[in-house]
């Protein structure tokens, strides 16, 4: 990965048709024919277009005149299982090799810069059977972007100065997961894995592995190979008229290469039948305990469409009462159940279930086991009914109809990826609309789920090792599965506890779209405004005019300051939450494959709540929700297992990733409600059922509530859900005064941190020195401007390290800028010394900057802020963060816009040379100090002058103030 992706797995779920009637054809908008060619709902105003261009390559095209951004993807069906297997990693290498330079644009840094300047972003990754590319940037700037993104396809340079380079990045994203216990696993994994199959070997990539002497040649005939049109995919989207997008596509796409290439699936198993069952056991470095088992699926195309592993999968992880997972639960045994289906793919995969258990689970493993081979059993008998299917596909079709609009690059995104495995024509309908019921393909999948057919993975801390893992150094074992252990699994009788899901309250009805009781204007938009106040409470209200969707959206914050008054408060209400979220497993899951849901969580000054879903039946969610949060009986046997479960996640921080660590102790320092872990784990330890009780009366009682309603509601129906809210929850509390927050004086102070990683870290904060507009327009211009030069100085010139940035980082409206680096091979000290380096030089990039280039950079941060909203929970977002800023006005993004334009590039070197380089800079800078690297830091550190050392957070010297961030200003 070039910065890293995170990969969501699509499940589909399997409900109860409680109403037959199809909204869509008594209720679709009255609109002119859509001259796409491929199947949309009714709602679709986009226009799209597939085609395949004259070298065979195939292009999804996406107009959308209302967006300011554009988006392209290319997908190429090949990824680190068709490395060569004497090259692990090359297709990752490809990768990252594929940004620095191509014929026509050689610059190693040109790319990233015209996207950062432009308004951009640009990212890609490398999965086992793909690698996606994929950028936006303000659609002014659209066709030149073709232009550059389509060189890397056509001619890329792979410039041999950069190859070492290059492999130091890539090594250093693989010294950054060591110690992540999911890759960890898979390395253990992969030494099982069959040698058949190329999941046997490390897809990443290190030094040693691309240490070859033939390395720029075994690049380039990879890339002859699988870097072709026929086996890629490019997805186009502008707000560009479907013919100007066609145009562009066949100028800068019809220059690939035209040559034969079959997309490679891999139908091999990928374990040996012989070597299973197989019982593996890894030793984590978290504290956890985890029971996986993994069944190999054979490859099978034509089952694709109708989607039997989703269906399976679906009531496998479903929670209604009866599951295996609330029965699991209610026995103490279980903390969380996930199923992975394997997803779209041609080759042989593996179905996945993992089962996260409690200590004792752990010590019942074998009882939990053949309980999920009763639950298959339950299926296989009673669960592959047509009835199932057609409920799935009822929920399938609302949500089809009433799919929402995302950002175009995460649109392009998806096209692309989906071009690899659906029918051009039902790329939008192709995970909806299924082709009908076929219980022998259902059947077919559950006859590869059974004992004899599994990799059972048991991570735990006490586990017996006798292997290391080769690349993650995993402490593991493995042995055959034999006797009665197993003989009580293939005999997995019926378990009277267990049941399918019934008949689902949630499912909407009724889906029309209410009339306006205030017309929409052209000349201004309505903003929510207050229906309802007091002195204990603020109700907003917007009936939505904008999307015209039969959804709403709620917000809800219950205003207190028990909860900041101290670790004990805050442990308390957030274990109290967590049983709310317990008792409600069965409603949430009802709801959520419904197309409903909700969310609820500490907040700055008390508790928040949002639902979010269809009209119909959201205020039964919310009915709910309000009762089991008031008056939760906590059950003292439950209480503990979660007390438990708080502690674990809790002492497991120490394992997340360095970044996140760091920025976890910043905050400790900056934010007055902050507490450290060690503070969180003592307050924890104490907490008995009585304090939790405690804790409810005291936020309940006393607290202020501020609520928005957005939606499909009329004002009646607004006013009645708050009086049911009201009902439930006596508020007697007043506004209470935001958090504060550590201004620091025009000093740097320094923070040492040991964490148990073998990189070393350095990450520096800049203070804005306020949070007026002006300020805050300033610091997030200087984000625009340097994360590029910065990226391209520490990360591809000097290599330092795979993860470097420069980020802007605001605390309550009080602006501020990020640099990191983590790196394997150079200590905190001298980390600092490159980036107070570049620093000084930026001066001089400034200085040579001229006018067309700042306003560049103005405009792209212009547009990225004032886009309009791509759907009612954005538009909700934006109006929530106004009224908790205090902004009644709901136009903060539009005014910060105005600021950023009335910036001189005269006033922004000034600005950076005061508050940055200069004596008005306020700064915290932390060292992550490596086990590995402590010489090195004693012998740099001495380099470092005007450092005010620090020791714990919030031992602050004495010129530090705290102060209240609000909106465009503060307060003491």
């Amino acid at each position: 990965m070039k910065h890293g992706k995170a990969i969501a797995v699509f499940t589909g779920f399997v409900i109860l048709i409680v109403a037959g009637v199809l909204y869509w054809q008594h209720y679709a908008p009255q609109q002119a024919t859509n001259p796409s060619n491929i199947e949309i709902s009714d709602y679709e105003t986009r226009v799209f277009k597939s085609l395949t261009l004259k070298n065979g390559l195939k292009v999804i095209l996406v107009s959308d005149p209302a967006s300011d951004k554009a988006a392209a993807a290319m997908n190429v069906f090949s990824g680190s299982w068709a490395n060569p297997p004497e090259v692990p990693g090359l297709a990752h290498f490809l990768e990252h090799m594929l940004f620095l330079g191509t014929e026509k644009y050689p610059a190693a840094d040109e790319y990233s810069n015209f996207m950062q300047t432009n308004g951009g972003s640009d990212n890609a990754y490398t999965s086992a059977e793909n690698t996606l590319y994929y950028f936006n940037i303000n659609a002014g700037q659209y066709q030149e972007a073709l232009d550059r993104f389509s060189q890397f396809f056509i001619a890329p340079l792979f410039d041999s100065d950069f190859t070492q380079r290059e492999i130091n990045a890539v090594h250093s994203e693989y010294t950054a997961s060591l110690q992540h216990d999911g890759r960890r696993i898979e390395d253990a994994v992969r030494e099982l894995t069959s040698q058949n199959h190329p999941a046997s070997r490390l897809a990443i990539g290190n030094l040693d592995t691309l240490h070859v002497d033939d390395l720029q040649q075994q690049l380039q005939a990879f890339f002859r190979q699988h870097y072709v049109a026929s086996n890629m995919a490019l997805a186009v989207y502008g707000p560009q008229s479907i013919e100007t997008l066609e145009q562009w596509a066949e100028d800068y796409f019809n220059g690939i290469r035209d040559a034969e290439s079959n997309t490679v699936s891999y139908s091999q198993p990928q374990f040996e039948p012989a070597s299973l069952p197989q019982l593996v056991e890894v030793k984590p470095r978290r504290e956890m305990r985890q029971l996986q088992l993994r069944f190999p699926l054979t490859a099978d195309t034509p089952m694709l469409a109708s989607n039997p592993t989703g269906y399976v999968a679906s009531l496998i992880g479903q929670r209604s009462t009866g599951s295996l997972y609330s029965v699991l639960k209610e026995k103490g045994w279980l903390e969380g159940l996930y199923v992975d289906d394997g997803g779209l793919t041609h080759s042989s995969t593996t179905f996945n279930v993992t089962l996260a258990l409690t200590p004792e689970g752990m010590e019942h493993w074998q009882t939990v086991t053949e309980m999920l081979f009763s639950e298959i059993e339950l299926i296989r008998q009673q669960g592959v009914q047509q009835w199932y299917y057609d409920e799935q596909q009822q929920i399938n079709e609302i949500a089809f109809q009433f799919a929402e609009k995302v950002s175009a690059d995460a649109t392009a995104q998806s096209l692309a990826e989906r071009l690899q495995y659906l029918e051009p024509q039902k790329l939008l309908s192709g995970l909806y609309r299924l082709p009908g019921f076929n219980p022998l393909e259902v059947e077919t999948v559950l006859n590869q789920l059974k004992p004899d057919n599994a990799l059972v993975i048991l991570t735990y801390p006490e586990a017996e090792t006798n292997k290391t893992s080769q690349y993650y150094r995993t402490g593991y074992s493995a042995g055959p599965l034999t006797g009665n252990r197993v003989a009580a699994w293939r005999n997995a009788a019926l378990n009277s506890e267990l049941k399918l899901p019934e008949a689902n309250p949630f499912i909407p009805a009724e889906l029309t779209v209410q009339p306006l009781e205030q017309p929409a204007s052209e000349l201004y938009k309505n903003t929510p405004h207050i229906i309802t106040q007091d002195d204990h409470k603020t109700v907003w209200f917007e009936q939505d005019d904008e999307f015209q969707t039969p959804k709403v959206d709620i917000h809800l914050l219950l205003e207190s300051q028990y909860t900041n008054a101290s670790a004990a408060n805050m442990a308390a209400v957030n274990l109290y939450l967590t049983l709310v979220n317990n008792g409600l497993q069965e409603i949430r899951y009802q709801a959520g494959v419904a197309g409903s849901g909700y969310g609820i969580g500490l907040a700055e000054n008390g508790v928040q709540v949002r639902l979010y879903g269809y009209q119909e039946k959201l205020g039964l969610l919310m009915d709910a929700l309000i009762v089991e949060l008031t008056s939760h009986e906590i059950d003292p046997v439950r209480f503990q297992l979660e007390k438990e479960e708080y502690l674990r996640a809790l002492k497991n921080r120490s394992e997340d990733p360095v970044l996140n660590q760091m920025i976890r102790t910043l905050n400790n320092w900056l934010v007055s409600s902050s507490f450290t872990t060690e503070a969180l784990i003592a307050a924890v330890d104490k907490l008995e059922v009585k304090d939790l009780v405690a804790a409810r009366s005291e936020l309940f009682d006393n607290a202020y509530l501020t609520m928005l309603l957005h939606g499909n509601l009329t004002k009646a129906q607004a006013t009645q859900l708050a009086e049911r809210v009201d009902a439930v929850i006596p508020q007697q509390g007043s506004e209470s005064k935001r958090r504060t927050m550590a201004k620091l004086p025009q000093k740097t102070f320094l923070d040492t941190v040991s964490i148990d990683h073998s990189d070393s870290a350095f990450l520096q904060f800049y203070q804005g020195d306020n949070s007026s507009l002006r300020e805050r327009a300033l610091y997030s211009l200087l984000a625009e401007t340097i994360n590029a030069p910065y990226f391209a100085e520490l990360r591809t010139e000097e290599q330092l390290g795979y993860i470097v940035m420069a980020r802007a980082y605001a605390l309550d409206g009080l602006p501020g800028v990020i640099f990191y680096v983590q790196s394997p091979n150079t200590d905190a000290a001298l980390l600092q010394l490159y980036s107070n380096r570049f620093l000084s030089r930026y001066t001089h990039q400034l200085a040579s900057m001229n006018e067309q280039q700042f306003l560049k950079y103005k405009q792209g941060l212009m547009t990225t802020l004032t886009q309009p909203d791509k759907n009612l929970y954005e538009l909700s977002s934006r109006y929530w963060d106004n009224i908790i800023e205090g902004n009644k006005h709901f136009n903060t993004r539009v005014r910060l816009s105005h600021e950023i334009e009335k910036i001189s590039l005269d006033g922004f070197r000034r600005f950076f040379d005061n508050e940055i380089n200069g004596d008005l800079a306020r700064s915290v800078s932390m060292h992550q100090v490596s086990t590995d690297m402590k010489d090195d830091y004693t012998e740099h550190a001495v380099n470092l002058v005007g450092l005010y050392p620090l020791n714990e957070p919030k031992e602050w010297p004495e010129d530090i103030t705290w102060i209240t961030p609000a909106f465009n200003n503060i307060t003491d």
